[in-house]
């Protein structure tokens, strides 16, 4: 594929789908780079998270991104490790002629939570070069299992599988996220998703209430969902803050420009009491048993 050619079929989509551009070129570049890993031997250790995932499954004009989320699982991840996984993969071009460079490397610690790497990704075709930031993460804990995630090729009719996380995994890191950070939170794109998602897709809520409270207690979250809701529902509602957040990320992303903020917040106050009622409801059958067995004891 030329450069020429490239940008007409990006050109097409962008009028397609009222999406900008350059976020269409970035967006297929990363399923290039995405490609590539899941055609290696390491395909099974990088797990697909975040907005490219999102994006993937409901689609660009719904969800765009500037960089890829993944996880990296059943590896020691150090620098030198990762250096040498990613040159081992992209050390030939793609099909179309792309070659990917890893220009830069630092190491991260998403939200305080997980060590990782932060990669700036520069992608050439010809005289193109577009970058991408890739940022990798360590020791996720992930629940339910992750899942193969069949990503549809922008310009092809064919599909490629990519190891990825699961829904209830998504939500569950974007509530923990939202209740760590509080009014002092700049991801209104956390925002967006826990209105579209429940939306897009039907939530099992059993999955999802453990999915929510291992991601809590994995973050030093361990009393009762309900103690978390009841204290800090009412001041997510009414922040001031995370009202001019969310209308800097409408601002940005026109497919969230209909959605007032109070809808966002009820999403996210709708779906911490499905969890809520999920664990009350599993206290009292364990109250219920250990009272009944304390009884059978004493006989």
């Amino acid at each position: 594929m030329t450069p020429t050619q490239l940008k007409a079929k990006v050109k097409n989509i962008s009028r397609e789908k009222e999406v900008d551009p350059q976020l269409v070129l970035r967006h297929f570049m990363m399923e290039k780079f995405l490609e590539k890993i899941s055609e290696s031997p390491y395909r099974e250790n990088f797990v697909l998270k975040g907005g490219f995932l999102i994006g993937s499954k409901y689609g660009i004009e719904n969800r765009t991104t500037k960089d890829i989320d993944t996880t990296l699982r059943e590896m020691k991840v150090t620098k030198e490790t990762l250096t040498t996984v990613l040159n081992d993969i992209f050390s030939t071009p793609t099909k179309e002629g792309i070659q990917f460079e890893i220009q830069g490397m630092k190491e991260t610690r998403e939200a305080d939570y997980y060590p990782g790497f932060s990669l700036r990704v520069l992608a050439h075709l010809e005289n193109m070069r577009p970058d991408f930031k890739v940022d990798v993460t360590t020791g996720d804990s992930i629940y339910p299992a992750t899942i193969t995630h069949s990503h549809k090729l922008m310009f092809e009719d064919r599909t490629i599988p990519l190891e990825s996380y699961p829904t209830e995994q998504i939500i569950a890191e974007k509530l923990s996220a939202t209740f760590d950070f509080l009014t002092d939170n700049s991801r209104g794109k956390d925002f967006y998703d826990l209105y579209t998602i429940p939306k897009m897709e039907k939530i099992d809520e059993k999955t999802l209430k453990d999915s929510v409270r291992n991601t809590f207690t994995r973050r030093g979250k361990t009393d009762p969902l309900k103690i978390y809701y009841e204290k800090d529902m009412d001041v997510l509602k009414n922040s001031h803050e995370l009202k001019d957040t969310w209308k800097k990320y409408q601002k940005s992303n026109p497919y969230a420009a209909s959605i007032t903020y109070k809808e966002t917040m009820d999403s996210i106050s709708n779906l911490m009491e499905k969890v809520i009622h999920v664990e009350e409801k599993e206290r009292k059958l364990a109250y219920q048993r250990h009272q009944q067995m304390n009884r059978e004891m004493e006989r």
